[in-house]
């Protein structure tokens, strides 16, 4: 192997060779990462007949004609920095930024394309986690923003005409209420960034499960018929170490979204088992359930379930693993669309 060939074989992106026919005739190994097929199968296909697919960046199927292969081909100009979604035969999605510039033999002519594929997944990743971040913040908290600026102008209308009445002490409350909700998803804001960036240090302390939970059923859910709520936790689990303010906000979280999100007169169980050498909390809903689709994606940042807002911002539950995995356990979620979820947590034995 020559230098150069050391060289392509070494480098990060993806480079591609086409001949004139669009054949596939160089394929080096970053390519067959970011394709997700071996060398021997790219060197098999034509730009139009692979087992990869092409989209756009929202997703849509890129037509053929606006490959970025053909267009090369086609009309011998090159391309650069198109971005493009790679949906390789696994089903794994990757971005790309793609380059494609013709190539011309010794005499000038056109001979053939070359073509860079970088993986871009990760900053195109962070771009829209910024975009949603920015358009869910401006959204969520100009709700409540609206309410206090509304009632706080009612009042002001009633103190000056001196028709303060009943109605007075609904918009303190509701003011109040809108208060509270945007200072919980400022909370949300800021423990997100001091969790991601390991300012959190927990405070362990031994929990014995069947105390603890009805203990915070009565302090966090005073609103809710607590008839609701099942409690299975055997006497004899192993005392638990753990931080109580963050094993309650997990907890709180998870029974909050399964009394929201079930039918009224349903009820939700929540359930405590040992399992070698660890605990496994669970909370069951019998609610509309969630699409495999929104489960991948359930515990990702700034998420909400379509037609299941929370009022938040969409971290409680991303918050919840990043808690449960700070104090070595972890959390997960397994439904049915129509029958209810199951949210499991464990927690290591110490």
């Amino acid at each position: 192997m020559n230098k150069l060939e050391r060289i392509l074989a070494t480098t990060t992106d993806g480079i591609v060779a086409l001949d004139k026919q669009g054949k596939y005739v160089y394929a080096n190994a970053a390519a067959e990462r970011i394709l997700g097929v071996s060398r021997d199968e790219i060197l098999q296909r034509t730009y139009n007949q692979t087992n990869w697919k092409f989209s756009t960046l929202r997703g849509q199927p890129l037509p053929d004609q606006e490959t970025p292969f053909r267009k090369v081909i086609q009309e011998n100009q090159g391309i650069y920095s198109l971005k493009l979604i790679i949906e390789r035969p696994d089903g794994e999605r990757v971005t790309i930024s793609t380059n494609a510039s013709p190539l011309y033999d010794i005499s000038g002519n056109f001979d053939g394309v070359v073509g860079v594929l970088t993986d871009v997944t990760e900053q195109h990743e962070l771009q829209e986690r910024n975009n949603i971040f920015h358009h869910t913040v401006a959204h969520d908290l100009r709700i409540p923003m609206t309410v206090i600026h509304g009632h706080a102008e009612m009042l002001m209308d009633a103190f000056q005409e001196n028709e303060l009445g009943s109605t007075a002490l609904q918009n303190i409350e509701a003011i109040l209420e809108s208060t509270v909700k945007m200072e919980k998803m400022i909370d949300d804001l800021l423990d997100t960034a001091r969790i991601e960036e390991g300012m959190v240090s927990l405070e362990k302390e031994p929990i014995v499960l069947g105390i603890f939970v009805p203990s915070l059923l009565h302090r966090s859910f005073k609103d809710i018929d607590l008839k609701r709520v099942e409690i299975n936790i055997p006497d004899t689990l192993p005392i638990l170490s753990a931080d109580p303010v963050r094993l309650g906000r997990i907890l709180n979280n998870l029974l909050h979204n399964a009394l929201k999100f079930s039918p009224p007169e349903s009820v939700v169980t929540i359930q405590a088992s040992k399992s070698k050498a660890e605990i496994i909390i669970t909370v069951t809903d019998s609610g509309q359930g969630i699409s495999p689709e929104d489960c991948s994606r359930l515990f990702k940042r700034f998420f909400q379930v379509k037609g299941q807002e929370s009022g938040g911002v969409g971290l409680g539950l991303y918050i919840s693993k990043l808690l449960a995995e700070a104090h070595g356990g972890d959390l997960w979620v397994v439904s049915m669309v129509g029958v209810g979820s199951t949210f499991s947590l464990t927690l290591p034995i110490e």
